[in-house]
């Protein structure tokens, strides 16, 4: 493990040295830089998490959340230009593809499942982030339009995941080509449906890509941690949750099942931290090999705000590097060495 050293150890670097989470654990060096920290500082002064809280969840409400995530994403992961956008509406699941300006493989593809907390988010919205992950990696991303909570509750989203990867098959990808991806609520149901599916004895998809991911719905894991995050806490996260299901669970492994090897990214001061090492800890128990790698001073999702935080970009490297190792184990290394290119305009 990497780690800083000091009195500004972040909670999951102690996480690590406690001994909690043994296997691979990477958290990198350098501090925040000085736009992570600004934004964080800022988000603190506006009172964005409490504000947050205070909104009462009704139809209103989450239509204007749903809103604000839209122009949100636009403005903070503008979509690469020279990005090629193709909708999909004639598969059991509607959604689109995403080829970044780099994207010249064919033989592989990426299925992301956008977050949103389970009520909000869109392949629209989530472009931003498919155009640098099919950049990075090299690969088309297909981002599923998974029916969203409180209008379709679970298991709705669960079963769209599952239709998605199915889809995929028939477009003449094999399990091992497959890459499944997601961040937030998006990577609990990845990571959901990786586990179901492993569970179920089936062949496993090449890898399992998780930023910042939800892990345990019933938030006992989150809330016993001590977190520093501005904007998400345990208040909305709740309302997210209740809006998508009444049984809330957490994701549980199952021992000797073909999990995927796993990549988690989490940032070192967000709510859910504690949620990536209790997952991370639960693959590598039940046999998976998983990758963690916490970046000290970032908030949740900081891959959705590469115009805004640049780390971003060397996280996008990062998971292109684990899906280049493990799609191509024989040293394709084109795809570890590409970096998202420069935003120029946004595609539709």
């Amino acid at each position: 493990m990497t780690g800083r050293s000091g009195e500004n150890r972040s909670e999951h670097e102690e996480f690590a040295t406690a001994g909690l989470f043994p296997g691979d654990h990477t958290v990198t060096a350098a501090p925040a830089s000085p736009p992570a920290r600004a934004l964080r500082q800022i988000s603190a002064l506006l009172g964005v998490g409490n504000v947050l809280a205070a909104v009462p969840v009704d139809r209103r409400t989450l239509a204007a959340a749903r809103l604000l995530l839209e122009h949100g994403m636009r403005a903070a992961a503008p979509v690469l230009g020279g990005t090629g956008i193709d909708p999909v509406d004639d598969g059991p699941v509607p959604g689109e593809w995403v080829r970044g300006p780099r994207a010249t493989r064919d033989d592989a593809a990426v299925l992301y499942v956008h977050g949103g907390g389970f009520v909000a988010g869109s392949p629209r919205s989530y472009r931003g982030v498919a155009s640098r992950l099919s950049t990075a990696t090299r690969l088309p991303v297909f981002t599923p339009a998974y029916r969203l909570a409180p209008e379709y509750p679970h298991p709705a989203a669960p079963q769209d995941v599952a239709a998605a990867y199915r889809w995929l098959l028939t477009q003449g990808y094999d399990p091992d080509r497959i890459v499944l991806a997601g961040d937030s609520a998006g990577g609990y149901l990845a990571a959901d449906f990786a586990i179901t599916h492993a569970a179920q004895g089936n062949s496993r998809p090449a890898c399992l890509l998780l930023f910042s991911p939800m892990t345990d719905l019933s938030l006992d894991t989150a809330a016993r941690s001590v977190h520093r995050d501005t904007v998400l806490g345990p208040a909305v996260a709740r309302a997210a949750v209740a809006q998508f299901t009444a049984r809330p669970q957490r994701l549980r492994p199952v021992a000797g099942t073909a999990l995927p090897p796993t990549l988690i990214h989490v940032g070192g001061d967000e709510f859910f931290t504690a949620d990536a090492v209790a997952l991370a800890t639960a693959l590598r128990a039940a046999g998976a090999h998983c990758s963690l790698h916490t970046w000290p001073g970032q908030l949740h999702v900081f891959h959705a705000l590469p115009a805004v935080v640049p780390e971003s970009r060397s996280a996008y490297r990062a998971a292109a590097r684990f899906v280049a190792a493990h799609l191509d184990p024989a040293g394709e290394t084109a795809a570890a060495t590409a970096a998202p290119g420069r935003s120029a305009r946004s595609v539709g």
